[in-house]
């Protein structure tokens, strides 16, 4: 088979209502016919026959005439034609083509018939591979990870036991609700923990560059439990947090029905190891479970979690993520920021445009875009204060935000307080400590402290050096500011005195750059503090087959242990953590 990527259509023909195959194989032709020489294309006269898959589409906005963009596997099915010989051709005339490699080939039959699947180890895939009950595993948390985790373990014949510090995601949402609406925190049930992760509450964006099977398997089986097929071809797919709703209810009524038990509002709250440093049971506000494995997909807020770790001798070490502030500008003007002034003519139907930018002076960037979407608050425990981003599916509401961020390394901690960040939870232990300089900015209530992004760049350059930060210079109450949009509350503050110098210099002169690039950027934005929980600050050391190298039999697992950033690549590496303990039973089972 062959690939052809890169491929342009004008994008107010890509959004008639045909199925994107159909659209692409017309102008595809179209274009051979236009372009191809009697000479060389003699096939085309007689007819020419192929089937096309879509595997990718994406919006191309830099130049005058907007225009989506197709990957496409293509099989061809003319008698005689060669496919080097084909590509060869495409190559010629302008056509990117490439020969299709298997796993590519593998995507051709999707949705018509035939699931995506990850190779199983040892070839057991949905075989028992031991009797029924003789191993038991126990996967803490129910993010991404712990649900395909539990998920795999189920094809191969495990039946898991899943425990949530959380609730329901029925009966989360109310208790997010209670807190936006009137500020009443509950601090197991919140946009942090829960039935989903924190990734329920920010946007359900599915994009990753992770190259890897399992991506095609995450992927069609959100389909099967409701969502839209589109997410198999969109270039940055995303569900909506009032989809992944549904979507959730869906994926814990297909675990109940393939029998794994699992426990809402349960808390682990110690691990049993026994004389061989092997992890034997899980103690939880409630119970206690014995089991042969402990998969610890529990998120990178679990505090509380990593200080259990810490007892039990399990080696951690700090791991670089980033800190800065969600910035909101109204949906419209960035629209027309990043849309090279084209709002508004015929052509794609916007529902808020991406940007990622990043400085290459001063190593602020952005990520997490939240196009028409809200800023959100993401705290952990009372007193505790950091805020996200989140969009619906519509992507319509009155201001697009997005994370501005500065790397913190662990280095860098060493010259704040080298006895208090040092641990391998010292990340962790300054993470906490700026949530809790960010609640008290706000006045509490968890209410969030903001400020007009100009105000902010002059802080920073008055308190710094002269010539640290570039002499930004606009009006404060530009025409076009937007209002911050998290609730319950917001309290003006100076947001510099959150931060210590390295970040301050590095977030500010960021987006004094990004003025100069985009301009209105700054000058009409606003920004509200602190987002802390990019990443996780800590990691917790595995071997290359996925277990602590430190207490046997325990499996840490996403982006709560520092190995993985996002719902898919969180997702992955629950599968991979789950196909690591398969390994250990056919071992055991010889």
């Amino acid at each position: 088979m062959i690939i052809v990527y890169d491929f342009k259509i004008p994008a107010n023909d890509a959004e008639k209502p045909e199925k994107d195959e159909y659209l692409f194989t017309g102008y595809f032709t179209g274009y051979l016919k236009k372009y191809a020489s009697d000479k060389s294309w003699p096939f085309l006269k007689s007819g020419m026959s192929f089937d096309v898959k879509i595997l990718k589409k994406s919006v191309d906005l830099r130049q005058k005439e907007q225009k989506r963009v197709f990957k496409a596997l293509i099989k061809l099915n003319t008698a005689g034609v060669k496919e080097d010989y084909f590509i060869n051709l495409l190559n010629k005339i302008g056509v990117k083509a490439k020969k299709a490699d298997n796993e590519e080939e593998s995507s051709f039959n999707l949705f018509n018939g035939e699931d995506a699947i990850i190779p199983a180890p040892g070839g057991v895939k949905n075989k028992n591979i031991a009797k029924p009950g003789k191993y038991k595993a126990l996967i803490v948390g129910m993010g991404p990870a712990g649900i395909f985790a539990a998920l795999y373990l189920l094809e191969n014949g495990i039946k898991p036991i899943l425990i949530e510090k959380g609730k329901r995601v029925e009966d989360r949402i109310k208790d997010v609700a209670r807190l936006m609406n009137e500020g009443k925190f509950d601090k197991k049930s919140n946009v942090a923990f829960g039935e989903g992760g924190a990734g329920t509450f920010s946007d359900g964006k599915l994009t990753t560059r992770k190259n890897d099977a399992a991506v095609s398997y995450v992927l069609n089986f959100l389909v099967k439990m409701g969502a839209d097929k589109n997410i198999l071809t969109e270039h940055k797919p995303h569900l909506g947090s009032d989809i992944l709703i549904n979507i959730l209810k869906e994926i814990r009524n297909h675990l109940i029905k393939n029998e794994a038990e699992i426990y809402f509002e349960e808390e682990m709250k110690d691990l049993e190891v026994d004389e061989n440093g092997t992890v034997c049971s899980a103690k939880t506000d409630k119970r206690i479970f014995k089991t042969d494995f402990v998969i610890l997909a529990s998120g990178s807020n679990s505090y509380g979690t990593y200080e259990l770790l810490e007892r039990k001798g399990a080696v951690m070490e700090r791991k670089p993520f980033a800190v800065g502030f969600r910035i909101e500008h109204k949906r419209d003007f960035t629209d027309g920021l990043f849309f090279k002034g084209n709002t508004g003519k015929e052509g794609v139907k916007l529902k808020g445009v991406y940007y990622n930018i990043s400085s290459k002076e001063y190593g602020g960037y952005s990520f997490c875009m939240c196009p028409g979407g809200v800023v959100v608050n993401s705290s952990s425990d009372e007193n505790l204060l950091c805020v996200n981003g989140m969009s619906y599916s519509g992507r319509d509401m009155e201001n697009s935000n997005s994370a501005i961020v500065a790397a913190v390394r662990p280095e860098m901690l060493d010259g704040i307080d080298s006895d208090r960040y040092y641990s391998g939870t010292g990340a962790l232990r300054f993470r906490k400590d700026l949530e809790f300089k960010t609640y008290e900015a706000g006045g509490g209530n968890f209410a969030a402290p903001y400020q007009y992004t100009p105000d902010y760049i002059k802080d920073v350059y008055n308190a710094a050096a002269a010539g640290a930060v570039p002499n930004f210079k606009s009006d404060t109450r530009a025409a076009g500011l937007p209002a911050p949009s998290y609730k319950p509350s917001v309290k003006y503050f100076n947001l510099f005195k959150l931060l210590p110098d390295f970040l301050n210099l590095s977030i500010a002169g960021s987006l004094a750059e990004f003025e100069s690039k985009f301009k209105g950027f700054a000058a009409k934005s606003v920004l509200t503090g602190l987002e802390t929980g990019t990443s996780s600050a800590v990691r917790i050391k595995r071997n290359s087959d996925y277990e602590s190298i430190s207490l046997k039999g325990l499996y840490p697992c996403g982006e709560g242990s520092g190995y993985s950033g996002g719902i898919i690549t969180s997702a992955i590496d629950g599968i991979r953590c789950a196909e690591a303990v398969i390994k250990k039973i056919i071992v055991k089972e010889g």
